[in-house]
């Protein structure tokens, strides 16, 4: 049996090989996308050597913190909620909230990073924020008058007896 050739065959391969090429410049563009998502989201290739969204802890609380979880500062019920706009001059202010930041920051780059990261802000908010806190002695301006900015007195310490730290070695 012989083979018959069309006259169209040559046309045809050039039309399937056209085809091709353009399908696997499609999926490359595919793969392309889905590997930049996958660096985004931290799960390797990258992830890591992603820069902050914010460049400072202040950038962050100005920007996001106090715009995406507002809380009332005052009397709220038998609460009493104390912020102080001065934050940046409570060194414990500003050390749990860079941490915030920082883990607000790791944790945007993973798929379900932010569920462990809002656990952490329940349980910083209310120490933040609350009777105990670093901002317990200020007010803010507003409703509740004139706003105010005391620190907290430092608290004394005797250094440990020589030796003290030496079973750390």
């Amino acid at each position: 049996m012989t083979a018959t050739t069309s006259p169209h065959a040559p046309n045809e391969t050039a039309s399937r090989f056209d085809e091709l090429a353009a399908e696997v410049a499609r999926l490359t563009r595919q793969v392309a996308v889905l590997q930049q998502t996958h660096a985004e989201r931290g799960h390797g290739g990258g992830g890591d050597d992603q820069p902050p969204l914010y460049s400072t802890v202040e950038e962050w609380v100005n920007t996001y913190l106090l715009r995406t979880f507002p809380r009332p500062v005052g009397e709220v019920g038998v609460s009493r909620w104390h912020w102080c706009e001065q934050w940046w001059r409570h060194d414990e202010a500003v050390t749990r909230l860079t941490a915030l930041w920082y883990g607000w920051e790791h944790a945007r780059l993973q798929m379900t990073g932010m569920l462990p990261w809002l656990r952490e802000l329940d349980q910083q908010m209310p120490i933040l924020y609350g009777d105990d806190g670093p901002f317990r002695n200020c007010a803010v301006s507003g409703d509740l008058g004139v706003a105010r900015h005391h620190s907290s007195p430092e608290v004394p310490a005797e250094p440990a007896p020589e030796n003290w730290w030496s079973w750390w070695e």
